[in-house]
């Protein structure tokens, strides 16, 4: 039996079908893809341990002919080399061949779904936001989770879909009508196949102590099993919109600028990837925000009336996640109260983060740092520290700043130095002024390339002025 196929459908299909196989499994069947014909159409399969995913194609079948099994591998090989827009697919008692190239067949078979009982399953009627909501909620979900595992899943009940990790989350609300709750292990394989604005169904039913799902999108089927603990109780940490007190918000066009920002930001584990927010009362009309490691950044913004001097600080991928979700205004009550993003999609809360450690352990020293006796003369520190400002036009400046004398030794006679501290202290100053030469350093090369950059700019600009002066001496016949 023949069948010609679109490739191109097919070939979409791949990447979807290829997330559950398990290529160094020791079950030979966890690397293949099963193959199945009934009332014109095709099913294809794979399937691991926990999940199984179908992808259905409409063929012309002249008669139904039982599931085979090839190796995946070469059966995405062999769709990917293809030459040709269409595929002939052939069954040949019970060999697989893709345009006469027979494929390694794999004895045996993926168990068969699970008939959805009549009476006891709950179908919930999925609208087209489905995918949408599921990709927006995916990052939040907490995928090494070994003690709470219910945290790396999806919350799916009649206030909507819902993800979170303990320490952010997301709620988007759908039009369900459904009478329970169920939490689904994280979509990877359904991510994959992009069924975006397509609707479907999802049916859950109890089978012994386990609760399982088939959740359909399109031509996409995905079945396995819901996690057996209860979902937290996430409405009992929304604050009431009544009771938050601090609130600003910027314009939509301005996330797109904000997110460019947060990708520039390095990552610094030690300081949690803080971005402190706030305002400045030298631009009392910007939001400001400062990484850990020095990057600035402002936008225009709108502050209530409440706003003062507060500032909080949250992580950059907690921020990122917000603004991912289109969110133009925060809501808080204080630096450590819950974060609330609105005015995108759903709502998104997140906790914030103690002050950075310099900052802190800056405010420390200042606390406890001894007063200066009669015979000492105080003098203004400047710390040696590259700060790095991205204003809202993108563009960004860098500053060293030289070394100071941070105190005026006093006239008693000075102790004689242990030479290993003296060592030390020689050490320290080695690298301070190599890191002042390597900050330098940075800014000429950057200079250098800025320079470079405008060369060759008005070199274009030479070779366009001059093809244009010939155009127009040709065509005036001088």
């Amino acid at each position: 039996m023949e069948i010609v196929l679109n490739k191109t459908e097919l070939a979409g299909a791949l990447p979807a079908l290829g997330k559950l196989v398990s290529r160094t499994s020791l079950i030979r069947a966890y690397q293949a893809i099963q193959i199945e014909g009934k009332t014109n159409t095709l099913y294809f399969r794979t399937h691991n341990d926990t999940e199984e995913i179908e992808f259905r194609l409409p063929a012309d079948l002249e008669n139904d002919f039982p599931a085979a099994m090839v190796e995946f591998e070469q059966f995405r090989l062999a769709v990917r080399n293809s030459k040709k827009k269409t595929i002939v697919l052939e069954f040949d008692k019970g060999d697989v061949l893709i345009d006469g190239i027979k494929l390694y067949p794999i004895a045996g078979r993926f168990p068969e779904p699970d008939v959805i009982p009549d009476r006891d399953a709950c179908v919930t009627e999925l609208p087209a936001d489905t995918l949408s909501a599921m990709s927006l909620l995916a990052p939040l979900t907490d995928k090494g989770a070994d003690v709470r595992k219910v945290l790396g899943g999806i919350n799916i009940s009649r206030d909507g879909f819902t993800a979170t990790n303990g320490k952010e989350l997301s709620n988007v609300p759908l039009p369900l009508e459904t009478t329970g709750s169920v939490t689904i292990p994280f979509p990877l394989a359904l991510l994959a196949t992009k069924a975006f604005g397509e609707s479907g169904k999802l049916s859950t039913w109890q089978k012994e102590e386990d609760t399982h799902f088939e959740l359909i999108l399109g031509r996409w089927t995905w079945r396995a099993k819901a996690f057996k603990e209860n979902y937290p109780n996430w409405k009992l940490i929304v604050p009431e919109r009544k009771v938050t007190t601090h609130c600003v918000s910027f314009q939509p066009d301005r996330v797109e600028r904000l997110l460019r920002y947060l990708k520039s930001v390095p990552d610094d584990p030690q300081n949690n990837n803080g971005i402190k927010m706030s305002r400045l009362s030298e631009i009392p009309d910007n939001l400001h925000l400062e990484s850990s490691n020095g990057m600035l950044f402002s936008v225009l913004a709108v502050f209530d009336e409440n706003w003062g001097d507060l500032s909080f600080t949250i992580r950059k991928e907690f921020l990122a996640h917000l603004l991912n979700a289109g969110h133009t205004r925060i809501e808080l009550n204080d630096a450590y109260g819950p974060i609330v993003g609105v005015g995108g999609t759903g709502q998104y809360i997140a906790m914030p983060i103690r002050p950075m450690k310099t900052q802190t352990a800056a405010s420390e020293q200042k606390e406890t740092a001894p007063e200066p006796q009669a015979n000492q003369i105080e003098n203004p520190t400047t710390p040696n520290k590259e700060s790095t400002t991205m204003i809202d036009t993108n563009t960004i400046t860098h500053t060293v700043s030289a070394s100071m004398q941070t105190f005026t030794p006093n006239n008693e006679p000075a102790k004689e130095l242990n030479p290993l501290d003296e060592l030390a202290a020689n050490i320290e100053a080695m690298k301070s002024k190599l890191k002042i030469m390597f900050d330098e350093s940075a800014a000429m090369s950057r200079k250098v390339r800025e320079v470079a950059l405008a060369q060759r700019q008005k070199e274009r600009e030479y070779v366009q002025t001059k093809r244009t002066i010939e155009r127009i001496r040709t065509a005036s016949g001088f």
